[in-house]
Formats: structure tokens, sequence, C-alpha cells
């Protein structure tokens, strides 16, 4: 089955996003609560977030740019430096959309920047696209 053809129900994996706002990470929880297959956790800090992804790697990482201790790009930085997870997918979830944020992030090893508020038909197409990449489906 060709990726494109895939529903995200259909595919299972650990989302780990790196946020700490609260409220955005309450809303992330309940949009992913409709996937089953789905898991998502939240780590409320740079630390706890490359923490938890060394516990059991991801299949995907959700990013936040500003934290309490890290900066985001920090946080990428550190992930990367990792081997393991070289080939896991990273997602900056940005309010900004200044150029040379994105490129930044880009050139930090970011997979895609994708803006906020949330666009939920844009994060159910791309998570579809990240674990089926991951996961090495056709």
């Amino acid at each position: 089955m060709h990726a494109t053809a895939l529903r995200i129900a259909d595919l299972s994996g650990r989302i780990v996003y790196i946020e700490d706002d609260p409220i955005n990470g309450l809303l992330m929880q309940h949009w992913t609560a409709q996937y089953p297959n789905l898991r998502l956790e939240v780590a409320m800090t740079g630390a706890t977030g490359l923490a938890t992804c060394q516990l059991e790697p991801p299949d995907a990482v959700l990013l936040d740019m500003h934290l309490p201790d890290l900066d985001g790009l920090e946080v990428l930085r550190r992930f990367r430096a990792v081997p393991l997870f070289a080939d896991i997918p990273v997602v900056v979830l940005s309010a900004s959309n200044k150029r040379e944020d994105v490129e930044a992030s880009l050139r930090a090893g970011a997979t895609a920047y994708w803006l906020k508020p949330f666009d939920f038909k844009q994060l159910e197409r791309g998570l579809i696209d990240l674990i089926a990449r991951t996961k090495r489906l056709p």
C-alpha cells in the first residue's frame, strides 16, 4: 500500500511533543486521542523531551522553539547529535513565520516547519507522511 493511500488511523507510532504551553499540549493530546494507534507524549522542557526520546526512540518529534530551559534550536542540535536519532523526523511548530527562523530550523536538522496555530488537516497529512517514512512504508 502506498503511503499516500494510508490514513493516520492505519498507522501506529509514538510521537514526542516538546512543548511548554500546557494548552497546546492538551490540544494535541485531545486531537491525537481520536487515533488509537498513535501515542503522544508531551514533554514540557527541552531536557525532558531529550530524555524521553532516549528512553524509547519516537517515530516523530514535534518541537516548539520557545522552551523554558533550552532554545528549540539547541534541542534540535542535541537531538541530531545522537546517531540513533538521525532518521527520526523533527517538525518545528512555531508561531513565527520569519524566513530566518524557518531557515535556521531547517539548517539545524528540522524535517519540516509548521506554523501555529495548528492546522489540523496539515497536521494529519504531515504526520501520515512522516510516520510512513519513518516506518519505511512504500
